[in-house]
């Protein structure tokens, strides 16, 4: 890529003060009190590994800033929405969770999360948590992906997984262990 194609790159954002950073979002009155089926445990495992979760998540400190942090998920969201956005996520996923991809006038392509915009620059933050801002007048094209990024896991996960990983989620109630 053209280095003048770039406004200006940030370093990597360190996870850490990103985190000391952020808002904490405390339990909402609407937190979620319904008793769930499955194992939060085995759930747990499953968000770490088979489900490869947190290559696109956060929880506490752990994982990519690419999607939504879920450390407080269950108080956002009923064990049938999880469920729901497990199985359809192009159903479910909010437009601030879609990706943006961007494509230079020298052809390459960039894809993120979009955190700001005007009229002459496009901030994204990326997979491997660098800020990038480019000037509009730099890009072929800019707009979201109309598919969500979070893969459907009705057909990578069995059943018995699926509600043990939605008894993790519905766990994850912005408390962080120490």
């Amino acid at each position: 890529m053209n280095p003048s194609t770039f406004f200006s790159v940030l370093i990597l954002l360190p996870a850490l003060s990103v985190a000391a950073s952020a808002a904490f979002v405390p339990s909402s009155p609407a937190a979620n009190n319904e008793q769930v089926s499955g194992n939060a445990s085995r759930g747990q495992v499953i968000f770490d590994g088979k489900g490869n979760c947190l290559s696109c998540h956060r929880v506490a400190d752990q994982g990519s800033y690419m999607g939504p942090d879920l450390s407080s998920i269950g108080d956002t969201l009923k064990p049938e929405e999880l469920h729901k956005t497990l199985v359809s996520p192009d159903a479910t996923v909010s437009p601030q969770n879609r990706l943006y991809r961007v494509i230079t006038n020298d052809g390459k392509a960039i894809t993120g999360r979009l955190l700001n915009q005007d009229i002459h620059i496009v901030q994204i933050l990326t997979s491997d948590a660098h800020l990038v801002a480019l000037k509009k007048s730099s890009l072929r094209s800019f707009d979201f992906i109309d598919t969500a990024p979070m893969p459907s896991y009705r057909d990578k996960l069995t059943t018995a997984e699926q509600t043990d990983l939605v008894a993790y989620l519905a766990s994850l109630r912005g408390v962080i262990k120490q």
